[in-house]
């Protein structure tokens, strides 16, 4: 269950807030939808409900915040973008990554899978996927953990009528099991047939919050949507016919009044007439005939009246010729009742019994002036629809029924034409076929045509619901850090080799470092160390030192660019154990890629140059590992200077620079008197260390020293201590903003 209290996003200077004290709850099993048009607030309301970004308020997920569960990813599935991974990993190598990451098992990447049907699709790379395979893949990225809470932004973006079906089944199905199911979407129709509860949100506020057969019945309005070039001719043509087919309904109207108060009038004075009291009683028969006329009348006038008000000012003439021919009709009917009853009261007898016949020897007025093309109007089928139930309404009143006294109701489904852009209109009120024969019939040319439903929006501006002035103090809701792996080793080791980048940038430094060691033992006046690492003089590294930066550069600047560890492209969390991975990670690469280099360099020089171009000196081994540590100081050098400026561009630019610029530096310092003794003291603790009896230890102590006393190796050093101490600070100032 998700409670959200008061989520009110920080507002950029001179601008209001995106949110603005939103508070809501989406039940367990039960899918809540968070309905809105562009710009309503819906992503930045779940960022702050997943404290992405920073706002104010609460947000509870089954009774605990966020920051106090400690994999969130167990708890909380979540879809906020596209599915943040490299193109050129597979399927089953990402989900099996993000697992490392969440904790769980590698089987688990191949049960989610066959969830949301990509088992085919398993060894595909991410960047060959479909759209509806994509969205697919983010669903099971969401179900990794098994999660118990579900938030996903616009989860059926891009996908078809058929995979947009499949999605609202899984979710539906999700919650019927007991989970929690929060959807933001634009798609009101689409509400309709998955969620449980609409939340609708408008300008960052709630405005209504609705079971979904309420919103069905209260929010949604059929349109026509229409797209064509001459729009505003269409829609002036609508409006014209609509207009002309509403005036003819209204004079329908006013006729069908006008003719029911007159066959009314008449009946009514027939029915009067008929039940008088003999004359025999002169007293009650005089103060029946005077109080007779007067109700009679009363009765008339109420009926005219609302004849008037239903013909809405055109049927005033037609109900005052009305009148006029009722006040007549009832002068001769007293006129008839005072000089003989008997006689008129037979003849009304029979009137009454034929209204029928009477009304249709009565004379109908000449209808009012119709303009031509309103028998063309695209509201012709409801005029036909009213004149036929005037038509029948007009034989019941004939047949003895009493007429209907309430005024001509206005259209259930008011009639409107929305301007969207240059290209598009919104019809509301009429059917696709109207619009479609009507565009025809005028030769406007229509390119596309449907029918969609779209939501109303907020009923009336009380709907927004009001910040209470006594309230407590907003709670600051920081931007939560997220976890590092649970498992930072399986995580960056999957991470490492899932990719082909590596593989192929390994390749391409130990064929380059061939070649030119080849050609430097071909060329000679070259070192040892040049020719066994093929390094050229011209580089300011072997090209297997450059590789190996190359891809500790990659460790943090492929995080940054498809982000595996947060739920949007946020930075990567900046925690020793992952970087202590990452540390061994390069570094067992950086010697493995060493030492391929030495092996197939030496047998390279064996079989094309000669055993004399092989280097055998007798301190082999500290050459060995010179050139180990010169890669793995390359590596780190790279990891760090991208993990500081978070590009991958920007690491390997720094790590050429460390021979370019820190080595002149160094060796510029080692030329100072004040300074020699300091940079000497490597050859003297040598020194030193050889004289004494070469144990193992002593060995390699002397080892390490010679390096350190090599001009790229103190660059070297001096450089990744610097990156390190750099990669510190900037990971304390991250952590101090999200405080």
């Amino acid at each position: 269950m998700i409670q959200a209290t008061g989520l009110t996003s920080t507002p950029r200077r001179n601008h209001p807030p995106v949110v603005d004290d939103l508070t809501f709850e989406a039940p367990a099993g039960r899918v809540t939808a968070l309905l809105g048009g562009p710009g309503a607030g819906k992503t930045t309301a779940l960022r702050l409900l997943l404290q992405l970004d920073r706002g104010h308020g609460s947000a509870f997920f089954r009774g605990r915040p966020l920051h106090r569960i400690r994999r969130p990813a167990h708890e909380i599935g979540v879809l906020l973008e596209d599915v943040p991974g490299h193109p050129g990993r597979t399927v089953r190598g990402h989900l099996r990554m993000l697992g490392a990451a969440a904790g769980v098992a590698a089987a688990r990447a191949d049960v989610v899978l066959d969830v949301v049907g990509l088992t085919d699709l398993a060894d595909e790379r991410l960047g060959d996927l479909s759209t509806g395979a994509e969205r697919r893949l983010g669903i099971a990225t969401a179900l990794l953990g098994d999660p118990h809470t579900l938030v996903l932004d616009e989860p059926a973006r891009g996908l078809s009528a058929r995979e947009t079906a499949w999605l609202y089944g899984l979710l539906r199905q999700f919650a019927a099991q007991g989970g929690a199911v929060l959807v933001a979407t634009e798609d009101a129709e689409g509400v309709i047939r998955l969620a449980d509860q609409v939340l609708t949100l408008e300008s960052g506020r709630l405005v209504a919050d609705q079971p979904v057969d309420e919103f069905a019945r209260t929010r949604l309005r059929p349109r026509v949507v229409v797209h064509s070039p001459l729009v505003g001719r269409l829609a002036a043509v609508l409006e014209e016919e609509v207009e002309a087919a509403r005036q003819l309904a209204e004079a329908q109207a006013a006729e069908e009044a006008r003719a029911a108060a007159e066959l009314a009038a008449k009946t009514e004075i027939a029915e009067a007439d008929t039940a008088q009291p003999d004359m025999t009683d002169g007293g009650d028969v005089v103060k029946a005939e005077s109080a007779g006329p007067k109700a009679r009348k009363r009765a008339l006038w109420r009926k005219v009246r609302m004849a008037q008000f239903a013909a809405r000012g055109s049927a005033a003439a037609v109900a005052k010729k009305a009148t006029a021919e009722a006040a007549a009709s009832d002068t001769a009917a007293n006129d008839a009742a005072a000089s003989g009853m008997a006689a008129s009261g037979t003849a009304d007898k029979a009137d009454a019994a034929n209204p029928a016949d009477k009304a249709a020897s009565a004379p109908a007025p000449a209808p009012a002036s119709i303009p031509a093309r309103a028998a063309e109007a695209v509201g012709a089928e409801a005029v036909q629809a009213r004149v036929g139930a005037g038509a029948a309404a007009g034989t019941g009143i004939g047949a003895g029924t009493e007429p209907e006294e309430e005024p001509v109701a206005a259209p259930a489904d008011p009639f409107s034409v929305v301007r969207d852009d240059d290209t598009h209109i919104s019809v509301y009120g009429l059917s696709p076929a109207s619009v479609g024969e009507t565009a025809y019939r005028h030769g406007i040319v229509v390119h596309r045509l449907v029918e969609e439903t779209a939501d109303l929006g907020p009923g009336t501006p009380a709907a927004v619901r009001a910040r209470d002035p006594e309230a407590p103090p907003l709670r600051l809701l920081p931007k939560l850090r997220f976890p590092g792996p649970a498992w930072p080793m399986r995580y960056e080791a999957r991470r490492a080799t899932g990719v082909r980048t590596g593989w192929l940038i390994g390749v391409a430094s130990i064929v380059a470092s061939l070649l030119a060691s080849v050609l430097l033992a071909r060329a000679g006046d070259t070192g040892e160390l040049h020719r066994l690492t093929g390094w050229p003089a011209d580089l300011p590294l072997p090209p297997v030192a450059i590789a190996a930066g190359l891809l500790g550069a990659l460790a943090f600047g492929d995080e940054f660019r498809f982000p595996a560890l947060a739920a949007a492209r946020d930075a990567v969390p900046r925690r020793l154990g992952l970087l202590a991975a990452k540390f061994a990670v390069c570094a067992a690469g950086a010697v493995l890629l060493s030492l391929g280099v030495i092996v197939l360099d030496s047998a390279a020089l064996l079989l094309l140059v000669g055993g004399n171009a092989v280097p055998l000196p007798g301190d082999w081994p500290a050459l060995v590992v010179g050139v180990f540590g010169l890669t793995i100081g390359s590596s780190w050098a790279g990891l760090l200077a991208a993990g500081v400026f978070r590009s991958t561009a920007l690491g390997l630019a720094t790590l050429l620079a460390v021979p370019i610029l820190a080595v002149p530096v160094v060796q510029r310092a080692a030329q100072d008197p004040s300074l020699r003794s300091l940079v000497m003291l490597p050859h003297r603790l040598r020194a030193t260390t050889l004289d004494r009896s070469p144990s193992m230890i002593d060995r390699g102590l002397a080892v390490v020293l010679r390096l350190a006393s090599q001009p790229v190796g103190q660059a070297l050093m001096l450089s990744v201590a610097v990156l390190l101490c750099a990669y510190a600070l900037t990971g304390l100032r991250g952590k101090s903003t999200r405080q």
